[in-house]
């Protein structure tokens, strides 16, 4: 399995800043420029529910994470391709937070940071603030 990575997009909410984002993703499937999918998630940071999105590190780091969609986001979720390594917050200064390993959870946690994805609740370890 390899490196994804968890993010939300400014505005969110706005229909239409979501609109143009997904375009924008089809666009780049359709061009054959992304290498996996893009997934909806919903997420929980420091307890403020968003909407979220999951997809490939190398397609992120390609494509997403200077566009105008993100720019304006604190920070972004490095879920290792091997699930028992530690993922990673990654800062839009490029400092780095190693937290614990994605854990697949039965119900929802008690942790105010979590994804919901696929049916399943999935959080780690630990959390803490990033710089």
């Amino acid at each position: 399995m390899l490196e994804h990575v968890i993010f939300s997009i400014d505005n969110v909410d706005d229909l239409h800043t979501q609109a143009k984002f997904f375009r924008w993703v089809d666009t780049l499937r359709a061009m054959e420029k992304l290498t996996g999918t893009v997934h909806s998630c919903i997420g929980s940071y420091d307890g403020n529910l968003e909407r979220s999105f999951m997809m490939l590190a190398v397609d992120f780091d390609k494509h997403i994470v200077n566009s105008e969609y993100v720019k304006n986001q604190a920070c972004f979720l490095r879920v290792p391709g091997d699930q028992r390594q530690p993922c990673v917050l990654q800062s839009r200064s490029g400092n780095y937070l190693t937290i614990g390993p994605m854990l697949c959870l039965n119900e929802q946690p008690w942790s105010p940071n979590y994804t919901y994805f696929n049916g399943k609740y999935w959080t780690t370890d630990a959390s803490s603030d990033l710089d």
